[in-house]
């Protein structure tokens, strides 16, 4: 009977519930909170809309509590039949049923709040404590709270937190950078803390020091799901961003006015800073890279052919493509049937939209293809999300791109948005055009934090790379957008709102400063035609893609060597993955660099400025992975025994034995070996063998003439200055090798790194000269600085020339390791046994994009005391500058400036591995190191670090002493002191 009478009221539902006085006039009073309460609902759904109504008719009614007032069934907690088993919750998904559960907690709450709620003595309204929800919600509620700076959404929850309330937005509205991650951390310490451990709302007698309060990290822990009870990074994080915010309420608000000293006799405050020293560190984003051989595979599927009409997976892919989605409604005039982008269909409209939105019987709806381009442009560049999703279009540019094949080019924009001169461009869209170069290259608006303090007009930067595929789809997206999503004006970066950024917006200062743009991958889906995709459109399509590729694999028989299938998403999520979106970036650089060999320009704008990268090595067993960056002595013993065995075999070997046991640039390697058979012959160093003794570096390089028969090869390249072993054609390695190599690839890519920032620096210069000769041609007037311009050209060419040769040292590098990756893995060669963690085969690469600067420098340095013949000089240098800077910042003085450049590199490596001793690694040792926090919080005093170092100095002199025999031997008696 209670379902068929459940059946009966949802097909008649009306917004006043007036059915329900069909199955009892006693339900009256019910019926008219359920109206008041819907008409109220600012978000209404059907499945609301049936949770309500099963709730009054078939729990209420069915259980013949309908007599019962709102207060009399509030008081019964504990006495009420559970919930899911009377509404059949239990027989639908568990997604489903909380979805239900949570709408009827939703109404119960608000009969508690807005209907039974009482004035206390201060004027505030509370529940009354006989009173509870008896089904509380089983998710978080949504307050939209992460754009309200005001903190308004504290007082639903509880009015008597106005005074702390006032206090958060006030100290919040001063805070200029992190603003997202104060905001939670203020919203965990005032909900979580303050009112869930019903502590004293007035702050003035919550900091006193007679209150009782309980730990606040402990109260953190506390509140997270069993098997997540340990405190992580993020709370360490929040907790002392709550001891700065209580520091300011003492200083300002029970402080003297002018000093800002409170009584500390009274007043104290509770929450101590804690440090980041022994927590547990996450390794699963570093190894989470997919395979540029899957990337190519996703690229397909979703571009399926050369119009957005053949992208069919993708058309059909959000919402089965029915409606809703990628889908709009459209007028149907603007449908053009001749057009190969535009997709469209008709359907039925739903009973819903006909009476609330008016819509006939039949609409029209076309597929934006916005969210396909924007996951297809992650997979073709190493861009962040947020990168792509605020791209601008170019429609109010001067110029105008126009995409061809071989290559396209820009003309004059006569169109509305269109601004600027040609004398005075306005250029803020993804197509750039340079003065001097005819193709477009790729201007990114945005560059995190490297944007910080820069003039709106030098934010983001520009690749000058004309990837043509990518130029060819951003092209027609801003045709479709401009013809089926248009705009009449930009949109104000002010304007938009939290879900665009995925966090807390930044100030209204800075985004006003932003100015306006025209964005590019606008939505038209969502209502808001002129604002960008939101921060979370990509992941349910990613998702999507992920799982069809598994399909795919699985359907050709894929798996991993033990026969496990292959596995992209977790099926039991509806958006997670084992390859998150930002991990494509990373594998991307490492491509462009590695194995696409892209220009020198295009791969310096990739590396510098914004980030470095680091290859570390992993070493996985029983599913977990244990990174390297810099290995330990024991280690290496251990490698070293293992190349003693190569030098051994290297004397018997066969032309198959070499080529399937060791690594090379060159056949000529394996030739050398077979020709020099005795011991003497072969020379060892860290990254490998030299089968010539060392002595043919002046013809290791290429041949000079290929087609000829003569023996004329180039020096190896470096050569009389530098011994450049990975590029030599004789030079042999091998997995034994990995750990040396993997140093001088991070070695490498330090110059790397460097170089590129002066060669951008004067690619830099040299545009802007190029700009001012371009103008003065324009004026007809003299360019008076061609001297200075051919100076830079010359300088810049240089530069060049240096960087080409470090991009194929890590070419080459990268070459040797891969193949020393696949020899380990191959069974056929038998297992090297490297050091405790398991065999060569548990061997991987991997990389790391560090923002830190020094990091770079520390793997460095740290790896020149194992691998003598590191050139570290520039890396203990500035790190020296760095380490002295941290002595000042914790109230020591400077001592590395006063060591010579060997005990430098040895102390600052102490130092740093004194910290890295408290903190777990060099990733969490970097924000002490660059006086981002203090190292009293991970305990580390002044006594310390001065021991630390007089001892490293002092080990020196002794070694320095016992290698130069500065200490004489005791001298036999003499008689020279007889009178």
């Amino acid at each position: 009977m209670p379902r068929k009478g459940r059946k009966k009221t949802v097909e008649k539902f009306d917004p006043e519930f007036r059915f329900l006085l069909d199955l009892d006039p006693a339900l009256e009073g019910w019926r008219a909170r359920a109206a008041e309460y819907w008409a109220g609902m600012p978000w209404k759904s059907s499945n609301k809309q049936s949770a309500l109504g099963a709730f009054l008719v078939t729990y209420l009614h069915g259980q013949g509590m309908h007599t019962l007032s709102a207060e009399e069934f509030l008081a019964r907690d504990g006495a009420l039949p559970a919930l899911d088993p009377v509404l059949g919750l239990e027989l639908i998904t568990k997604k489903e049923a909380q979805k239900k559960h949570d709408a009827v907690s939703d109404f119960l709450d608000w009969l508690l709040r807005q209907k039974l709620s009482v004035l206390d003595a201060d004027g505030h309204r509370l529940v009354p404590p006989h009173l509870a929800n008896p089904f509380p919600r089983r998710a978080v509620k949504m307050h939209g709270k992460t754009s309200d700076l005001s903190f308004a959404h504290v007082l639903l929850i509880d009015p008597r937190l106005e005074d702390w309330r006032s206090l958060a937005a006030e100290w919040l509205k001063d805070q200029k950078t992190c603003v997202d991650a104060v905001r939670k951390a203020l919203d965990r310490f005032l909900i979580h803390y303050i009112h869930g451990q019903n502590l004293e709302r007035n702050y003035g007698r919550f900091l006193l020091r007679e209150t009782e309060k309980p730990d606040f990290a402990q109260v953190t822990v506390s509140a997270k799901r069993e098997g997540t009870q340990t405190l992580q990074a993020a709370d360490v994080d929040y907790n002392n961003m709550i001891t700065d915010f209580l520091d300011w309420v003492l200083a300002n608000k029970l402080g003297d006015p002018e000093t800002g000293e409170w009584d500390r006799s009274r007043f104290h405050n509770p929450i101590q800073r804690l440090a980041l020293s022994g927590l547990p560190k996450n390794t699963q984003s570093d190894k989470a890279s997919l395979s540029i051989r899957y990337i190519r595979e996703l690229r397909g599927m979703l571009a399926e052919g050369r119009n957005f009409g053949d992208w069919k997976w993708a058309q059909q892919a959000m919402e089965g493509g029915r409606h809703g989605g990628d889908w709009f409604v459209v007028d149907p005039t603007i449908i053009d049937p001749k057009d190969p982008d535009c997709v469209a269909h008709q359907r039925a409209a739903s009973k819903y939209e006909m009476e609330t939105k008016g819509y006939p019987a039949e609409v029209w709806e076309m597929w934006s293809p916005v969210r396909a381009v924007a996951l297809y442009i992650k997979l073709e560049l190493p861009l962040r999300t947020f990168q792509v999703r605020m791209l601008d279009s170019g429609e109010a540019d001067t110029w105008r791109y126009i995409h061809a094949p071989g290559g396209g080019g820009f003309v004059h924009n006569h169109r509305p948005l269109a601004t600027g001169s040609e004398k005075r461009p306005y250029q803020r869209g993804v197509f750039h055009r340079s003065a001097n170069e005819k193709e477009a290259g790729l201007y990114i608006n945005t560059n995190k934090t490297a944007d910080i303090n820069k003039a709106e007009n030098e934010k983001g930067y520009v690749i000058p790379w004309a990837n043509d595929e990518v130029l060819y789809w951003l092209e027609k997206l801003r045709n479709w957008q401009e013809r089926y999503n248009p705009i009449t004006a930009p949109t104000p970066w002010a304007e938009l709102e939290r879900k665009h950024f995925g966090r807390t917006p930044p100030h209204p200062e800075v985004l006003a400063q932003r100015g306006s743009a025209c964005f590019l991958f606008r939505d038209p889906t969502d209502g808001e035609g002129e604002k960008p995709l939101d921060d979370w459109s990509l992941v349910p399509i990613w998702y999507k893609l992920l799982a069809k590729l598994g399909q795919r694999c699985a359907e050709r028989g894929e798996t991993l060597d033990n026969g496990t299938p292959l596995h992209f998403v977790n099926h039991d999520s509806d958006t997670g993955t084992f390859f998150p979106l930002h991990a494509l970036r990373v594998s991307l650089i490492s491509y462009f660099i590695l194995d696409l060999k892209l220009p020198i320009a295009v791969v310096s704008k990739m590396i510098a400025g914004h980030a470095t990268i680091i290859m570390t090595l992993y070493y996985t067993k029983f599913g977990k992975a244990y990174m390297r960056e810099v290995l330990s002595e024991a280690e290496k013993n251990e490698l070293e025994a293992e190349q003693a065995n190569h030098r051994r075999f290297l004397l018997d070997a066969t032309f198959e034995q070499v080529t399937q046991r060791f690594a090379y640039v060159s056949e000529d390697a394996v030739q050398a070996v077979l020709r020099n058979k005795t011991a003497a012959a072969f020379v060892f160093d860290d990254k490998g063998i030299c089968p010539n003794g060392a002595t043919l570096c002046d013809v290791g390089g290429e041949k000079l003439r290929p087609g000829s028969t003569q023996s004329d090869y180039a020096p190896t390249p470096g050569f009389p200055q530098e011994r450049n072993c990975v590029c030599c054609r004789f030079f042999l390695t091998g997995p034994a090798f990995l750990p040396g190599l993997i140093a001088h690839f991070n070695t490498v890519s330090e110059k790397t790194h460097r170089q590129s920032n002066r060669y951008n620096t004067l690619q830099d210069k040299l545009t802007s000269l190029e700009n001012q000769q371009l103008e003065a041609e324009r004026d007809e007037r003299p360019f008076l600085r061609v001297r200075e311009f051919d100076q830079l050209n010359k300088y810049a060419e240089a530069e060049a020339l240096i960087l080409n040769k470090y991009m194929n040292d890590l070419q080459a590098t990268n070459h040797l390791i891969q193949r020393s990756i696949q020899i380990a893995e191959d069974k056929t060669t038998g297992g090297v046994k490297l050091v405790a963690k398991g065999s060569m085969a548990d061997l991987k690469v991997g990389f790391i994009e560090s923002q830190s600067v020094l990091h770079q420098l520390e793997v460095v340095c740290e790896n020149a005391v194992i691998y003598p013949e590191i050139d570290a000089d520039f890396a203990t240098i500035r790190r020296s500058q760095m380490l002295d800077a941290m002595l000042r910042y914790n109230r020591m003085d400077p001592v590395l400036i006063y060591l010579d450049q060997e005990e430098q590199l040895l102390v600052g490596n102490a130092v740093m591995q004194l910290i890295q001793a408290r903190t777990g690694s060099i990733k969490d040792a970097l924000p002490y190191a660059e006086c981002l926090l203090k190292l009293k919080e991970i305990g580390l005093l002044k006594d310390q670090v001065l021991n630390e170092i007089a001892l490293v100095k002092a080990q020196v002199l002794i070694d320095h002493a016992k290698t130069t025999r500065t200490l004489a031997p005791p001298k036999e008696d003499s008689h020279d002191d007889a009178p």
